[in-house]
């Protein structure tokens, strides 16, 4: 049964180590290319003129110009996993579904679980194999992202064992809705949509809570010695460069949260009054919230969990994927012919 299953989708298999290999590679070389350029360029040791910064501009574009659209290849790893999840998950068992060809396999000796569970069982150990090519390609793509300052979770979804899983994951899924809807479209379109919603809530609701992230108080802007307060310099942030950002929480005088709502008409209130040396009115934000009792944390997780990270991620996207073979197989063996 292996090697008939090898035999009807060589195909599509090989195509994929292939393609995969070739991204892999073509990203390795441009950033490699990107990496030499920036140090000929010696835009990440400019030294800004004394009065303005257009001179490190001038060699970031000039950095950008000789590129040109090959900085944006390695963004293609967020396409790929859910693309391999449509066009191989999606019409993986949905084909022989459709056309009723399962029937004649399931005649010769072959029984449907057998059969489900070898064709997923080769297509995935494949997958898994080309999700590892990608994740080498990926790892060795930050200098496209053209920062000064690397921030791993910057690539987080590009690379490492979350790519991995979510190649696997996306075939998987395809051919649980394919096999359930017993066509190749529905299983196509359908898994990519799931596939995207599911991304999309590891990103913004699964993710940033892996690990209770770290606050830092947000303190108000110090003015200029011999200036009006008006003219405010940055405090010193205690908060890593590298870190990822999740963004900020308000509380009041006791550590009660405070509600959005109130936080953004307070802001409103100040872009409204604006700020004037005359008045006394100072620019900054931050110290006018704390004069009124709120005051702003500064949410990030430290680059030091980044693998962490990806192994809690790469978990549960497997955990969905053992669970959408095994619903595969379930249904499968329950349904009729």
């Amino acid at each position: 049964m292996v090697r008939l299953t090898l035999r009807q989708h060589r195909i599509a298999l090989v195509g994929l180590i292939l393609i995969s290999s070739v991204l892999a590679l073509a990203i390795a070389l441009v950033a490699a290319y990107a990496q030499r350029t920036r140090i000929e360029l010696a835009v990440d040791t400019c030294v800004p003129l004394f009065n303005t910064n257009i001179n490190c501009f001038e060699l970031s574009d000039e950095w950008s110009r000789r590129l040109g659209s090959l900085r944006y290849l390695g963004f293609a790893l967020y396409l790929v996993p859910g693309l391999v999840g449509s066009y191989l998950g999606g019409p993986l068992l949905a084909r022989e579904l459709e056309r009723g060809t399962h029937r004649l396999v399931w005649t010769q000796g072959v029984g449907r679980v057998r059969w489900a569970a070898t064709i997923l069982g080769v297509v995935l150990l494949v997958t898994l194999a080309s999700g590892v090519i990608l994740a080498f390609g990926g790892g060795q793509s930050w200098p496209l992202l053209g920062v000064s300052t690397f921030r791993p979770f910057d690539l987080f979804d590009l690379e490492g064992p979350a790519l991995v899983s979510y190649t696997i994951f996306g075939v998987a899924l395809g051919a649980f809705i394919g096999a359930w809807r017993r066509r190749i479209l529905s299983g196509m379109f359908y898994g990519l949509v799931a596939f995207a919603l599911v991304r999309g809530v590891f990103l913004t609701e699964v993710r940033p809570n892996y690990e209770p992230p770290l606050a830092e108080l947000l303190e108000p802007t110090l003015p200029l010695v011999g200036l009006p307060p008006v003219f405010p310099v940055p405090s010193r942030s205690l908060i890593p460069a590298d870190a990822w950002l999740l963004g900020t929480a308000s509380v009041d005088g006791q550590g009660r949260p405070v509600a959005f709502d109130r936080v953004r008409a307070m802001l409103d209130e100040v872009g409204r009054a604006g700020c004037s040396s005359s008045l006394g009115r100072n620019c900054d934000s931050t110290r006018y919230l704390n004069e009124h009792g709120v005051f702003q944390y500064a949410l990030y997780q430290p680059a030091d969990r980044f693998w962490r990270f990806q192994l809690y991620e790469a978990g549960l996207y497997l955990l969905l994927t053992a669970a959408l073979v095994a619903g595969t197989l379930v249904m499968l063996r329950r349904r009729d012919a």
